[in-house]
């Protein structure tokens, strides 16, 4: 069993162990953007493909652990801080939205965005746009794990990556439910939980009806790479410039019909100096992260066919947007890629490739 991840080096060796799926671009003839993830049988919330042969006693301790009470894709309801009295309170004017996803295979993403905020004048961000952008919005993926001491049960969040350059690697949080919503309490900076003054309300969404193509694409995948072609009436022109910088991303389909998308390179992403970032500093920690949520709806019978992402926030400040992504579903690797732009008769186009994950041990 592969011990949990802890950086991103787990994720390239992946890659290495996976250069076979370059059989899957000799069927690439068209300008598809492909997808390929194992078909799945059984779903169990949002993780990917039901274990096969597991003993009937593993399945009963699975289904009673506490990984599976949590996993789940929430939409975030609202903020609270503790008063004068240490009495939680809700904070008033707030307005984000977001979600946050947790796997049954021990993985998990959380994206949330301020509402209203200023889109940039121009196709790039002056370092003062970037710095306002970032303000508030929340995004970062990896594993996470279940753990409890004398304050209570509480998550490690293990970050792979996080938009802000500056923040925490191993976050901690504890977590109560109250219904079906999700009370997920920051530890102070001592690390309890009866010093902390902040709480995320989060509400436990329904699963939705998916068509059985919509369910293949279920779970979490890590970038392989992506890659670039050109054809010219059908036929291949080149196939190159393959790049593994932004290899061990996350890209996440959930059974309530959701999907999320954080995109980071491997290296390279400095630290901010101070606990804030200057307006040089977030242009950089914009630059090198990209990322959006919303649901997802599957077109199986159009040809080629796609896939659509409502893009509800993203990390560009933009109006809600669909992004629609050709498909192509190989075993484990989804292969994804936006229609070809044409130039002189030559279809010039980009696919990226994610591979299904495992399972981590609890």
């Amino acid at each position: 069993m592969l011990p949990p991840p802890t950086q991103k080096s787990y994720f390239y060796d992946r890659i290495v162990r996976r250069r076979h799926i370059v059989s899957l671009v000799k069927g690439a003839g068209i300008v598809a953007a492909v997808v390929a993830v194992s078909a799945v049988v059984e779903l169990q919330a949002v993780g990917g493909p039901a274990a096969s042969g597991s003993a009937s006693n593993e399945a009963s301790a699975q289904a009673d652990s506490e990984r599976a009470r949590v996993v789940g894709t929430y939409q975030l309801m609202g903020r609270r801080t503790k008063d004068v009295d240490g009495k939680w309170q809700p904070v008033e004017g707030f307005d984000s939205l977001g979600y946050i996803i947790y796997s049954d295979t021990g993985h998990m993403g959380v994206n949330v965005m301020p509402r209203g905020r200023t889109p940039f004048a121009d196709t790039q961000p002056t370092p003062e746009e970037a710095q306002a952008a970032l303000q508030g919005y929340t995004a970062y993926y990896g594993p996470f794990t279940t753990h409890e001491d004398e304050d209570g049960k509480y998550l490690v969040h293990r970050r792979l990556a996080t938009i802000n350059a500056a923040g925490e690697l191993d976050a901690k949080r504890y977590y109560d439910f109250e219904g079906d919503h999700l009370i997920l309490t920051p530890a102070a900076a001592d690390g309890s939980k009866t010093e902390a003054d902040r709480q995320v309300v989060w509400q436990r969404l329904p699963d939705v009806e998916l068509s059985e193509e919509a369910k293949r694409f279920v779970g979490f995948r890590q970038l392989l790479y992506t890659d670039r072609y050109s054809e010219r009436g059908g036929q291949q022109v080149s196939h190159d410039q393959r790049n593994e910088s932004r290899a061990g991303s996350y890209i996440i389909y959930t059974p309530t019909g959701h999907m999320m998308v954080h995109l980071t390179p491997q290296a390279g992403r400095a630290r901010y100096a101070g606990a804030t970032p200057t307006p040089e500093e977030a242009l950089a920690s914009y630059q090198t992260y990209g990322g959006y949520f919303g649901t997802f709806t599957v077109h199986e019978d159009a040809d080629p066919p796609y896939v659509v992402h409502h893009q509800d926030g993203r990390s560009r400040p933009t109006d809600a947007t669909d992004g629609v992504r050709l498909y192509q579903l190989d075993g484990d690797v989804l292969r994804l890629g936006g229609r070809p732009r044409v130039e002189d008769g030559v279809a010039n186009g980009g696919h990226l490739y994610w591979e299904l994950m495992p399972t981590l041990p609890e």
